[in-house]
């Protein structure tokens, strides 16, 4: 390749918009914590992404009777965009699992879940606040 065209390629490039790097919420946490806890808050720390990534958030809830487990995760992501997606995965008699992902890349912490409340206020079919899941004789 000559220098000529060598310096041509480099200066489309250098003239080439970049993808601005977000900052994203960031953190994790697991715990099994008893049912009468939930709704659950949080904060969260922040990082710098990437250029091109952008920010999730995940949030896992394992029923097992009166105990939930708790799994968070927050932070920067090479995963293409997905709109907020709340999803019961049936797991069998006497355990339940909801899940609640979103990746986004619209400004800096556009993954700002701060509460398990999406998932506690679903309808009473699937939600922590419902018939399968929630406070005793709540929505029933």
């Amino acid at each position: 390749m000559s220098p000529a065209l060598q310096l041509a390629i480099l200066g489309t490039s250098l003239m080439l918009p970049r993808v601005q790097a977000l900052i994203c919420q960031w953190g994790t946490h697991k715990s099994v914590r008893s049912i009468s806890e939930l709704p659950l808050k949080w904060t969260s720390g922040k990082e710098l992404c990437e250029d091109g990534w952008g920010c999730q958030d995940t949030l896992i809830l394992i029923k097992n009777g009166p105990q939930v487990n708790v799994v968070i995760s927050k932070g920067c992501t090479p995963a293409a965009d997905q709109d907020v997606l709340i999803r019961e995965h049936n797991a069998g008699p006497g355990l339940s699992i909801l899940s609640y992902t979103h990746v986004c890349r619209e400004k800096d912490n556009c993954n700002s879940l701060s509460t398990s409340l999406p998932l506690w206020a679903l309808p009473s079919t699937t939600g922590m606040g419902g018939r399968s899941w929630g406070r005793e004789g709540a929505g029933r």
